[in-house]
């Protein structure tokens, strides 16, 4: 499993950014999933495979929802950072083996569902099908018209997480935001000065989208005291800059500083302004010139 993949798997696996994930695309920012009612499911399952060989399969993160000391739901989340054009057999297999866990049970234990969500971190849209029946097609297997009604019409749910519309991301009031709003909008990502609760789980998927190591090395700074916002880094990174500046000049290191951090042309001309007590047409050239 590789860095960015663990990342992803760690910050959904958060009780109170899983439970705002759900809460924002299934139940369209109701507040109906409640963390404290959240206890991890199974993430591994297993089928057999050639030659009556047992093996294992893994999802990447998996909660129950809690009703009276009884489970009301399982949840799932799927990170993808590219398009799978078979993940309808894939989460068929999941949610397969999650029912069938249910058959084993106790009869007292009741029936719950099973919810599965793929989440596209990818740079790209979802491109591929999203249900068996879309799969059969594409393979060009002929389905007559008596087979129709028979037809397995399992279809998978898949968020491009880059490409939400405004109204979605909107949902969104915890750390789940802060990462939207860095892939989608970093201007609001400033101005919002959210808090962010789990400041080591953020970072870390930050870096696993951006490359930038300096997500990293930041970890100690937003960890450390009181709840820190995205703007909070800015201005301690800017104070960096600014140190940095000296040696090779205030406006170029807090220029640097702002792009680096993914920060807009405008908010950066606008920060140079409130630090350098420049003009607005000041400003602009000396952004223009270290963009």
């Amino acid at each position: 499993m590789g860095k960015k993949d663990r990342a992803e798997k760690v910050f959904v696996g958060c009780r109170d950014v899983f439970a705002e994930l759900i809460n924002g695309l299934v139940y369209e920012g109701k507040r109906i999933v409640r963390e404290e009612n959240l206890l991890p499911g199974p993430t591994e399952s297993f089928y057999r495979g050639e030659g009556d060989e047992i093996r294992n399969q893994f999802r990447d993160c998996s909660m129950y929802e809690m009703t009276e000391n009884r489970v009301h739901t399982l949840y799932n989340l799927e990170n993808q950072s590219m398009t799978d054009e078979r993940m309808p057999l894939r989460c068929a297999g999941y949610d397969g083996a999650a029912y069938r866990k249910q058959y084993k049970e106790s009869k007292e234990h009741g029936v719950y569902p099973v919810v599965s969500l793929v989440l596209n971190w990818g740079e790209k849209p979802w491109s591929g099908v999203k249900s068996i029946r879309e799969l059969i097609e594409a393979s060009e297997t002929e389905i007559s018209e008596e087979l129709e009604k028979y037809l397995d019409k399992n279809q998978i749910y898949v968020y491009d997480m880059r490409f939400l519309k405004p109204e979605i991301r909107e949902r969104f009031q915890g750390d789940v935001r802060v990462v939207l709003d860095y892939l989608s909008d970093r201007e609001s990502l400033i101005e919002r000065k959210q808090k962010i609760r789990n400041p080591e789980e953020v970072m870390r998927m930050l870096y696993a989208l951006s490359k930038d190591t300096r997500y990293l090395e930041n970890i100690p700074f937003m960890e450390e005291g009181e709840e820190k916002s995205m703007c909070d880094l800015l201005d301690e990174a800017e104070n960096r800059g600014i140190a940095r500046g000296r040696v090779e000049g205030e406006e170029q290191g807090i220029v640097k500083t702002c792009k680096a951090l993914g920060i807009g042309f405008e908010e950066s001309v606008r920060k140079l302004r409130e630090l350098l007590g420049l003009g607005e047409e000041e400003a602009v050239k000396r952004v223009r010139l270290y963009w």
